[in-house]
């Protein structure tokens, strides 16, 4: 896959995970979120076992050295991720929460770099920055006042573990994709991730799956296709080809989506610090995955 494709799907993708918390939130008037993240990855996982098997045939079947890496990406990138996610969000607030999940980027740098020895152009560094004072921007609303009063407590805590786990669910996605497709490995890891979260939510009686009215039924519908599986096949078959440190860049592509989401749908106010913000955040953006044509230019 060239470069250039992997950028356009991975614009796509933050785009399509931007748009999701507002279909979540609808979602939400329905079903527990240990309902729509079970039974999402449920449905999303029998899908891509199925076109895979299709497509693949035996190639799709783990080796016994893949089985590790599976159900730890179920765990982290599936249960863990989304769990700690939405129960962070009864702890503390969206602001919180979009300012942590802004540091996935770095996280991943950080944790690329030690672990898979991923080298770095410093103007990928700068871009990442970037990027992230974008994201602060658009949060703090340009207010010193709001950063300095925000108050962080365990709902934050669950929030960075969540960023976490989802991190070093790429850095697997990228050892195991050596060996399996995206497709297979997306719906092998979905399989076990939907099973840790049914049995916590048969344990704890949150998982109940109820009939769904016009407006939560195309909630699910979009979660379930276009951010769960073109997101998830798309991220991890992206991550792979450019490098799971240059793929997270474009996670800050999310909160303009979900900016821009909120003025169409619930008539949230864009101001110019607004505007500000999301012009860093898409000129960090472009120096990333443009940094090796800056460095020939000056050479």
């Amino acid at each position: 896959m060239s470069r250039l494709k992997s950028y356009i799907l991975l614009s796509l993708v933050a785009a399509f995970w931007g748009f999701q918390p507002s279909c979540v939130k609808w979602l939400l008037k329905a079903w527990s979120p240990v309902t729509i993240i079970g039974f999402r990855y449920i449905l999303l996982s029998i899908i891509l076992i199925s076109w895979s098997y299709y497509r693949e045939r035996e190639k799709m079947f783990p080796g016994p050295e893949d089985w590790f890496y599976l159900v730890s990406m179920g765990l982290l990138g599936v249960a863990l991720n989304n769990v700690l996610q939405f129960t962070a969000l009864q702890y503390t607030t969206v602001t919180n929460c979009t300012l942590i999940s802004a540091t996935t980027p770095c996280l991943t740098a950080v944790v690329s770099v030690l672990l898979l020895r991923e080298r770095l152009h410093p103007l990928v560094w700068l871009g990442i920055i970037i990027s992230f004072l974008g994201v602060l921007t658009i949060v703090s609303k340009g207010s010193l006042v709001v950063l300095a009063n925000i108050d962080f407590n365990r709902g934050d805590i669950l929030a960075l573990l969540s960023q976490l786990a989802w991190t070093f669910y790429t850095l697997l996605g990228v050892r195991v994709m050596k060996r399996l497709s995206p497709m297979a490995v997306t719906g092998w890891s979905g399989i076990f991730g939907s099973f840790m979260v049914y049995m916590f939510g048969m344990v704890t009686g949150t998982f109940k799956v109820t009939s769904l009215q016009v407006e939560p039924l195309l909630s699910f519908l979009y979660i379930l296709l276009l951010g769960g599986l073109y997101g998830m096949v798309a991220w991890n078959a992206c991550s792979k080809a450019v490098g799971p440190s240059i793929a997270s860049i474009f996670l800050n592509i999310m909160p303009v989506v979900g900016m821009l989401a909120g003025f169409i749908l619930f008539h949230e106010e864009i101001g110019f610090v607004q505007l500000f913000g999301a012009a860093a955040i898409i000129c960090g953006v472009t120096l990333v995955t443009n940094y090796q044509r800056v460095v020939d230019h000056f050479k």
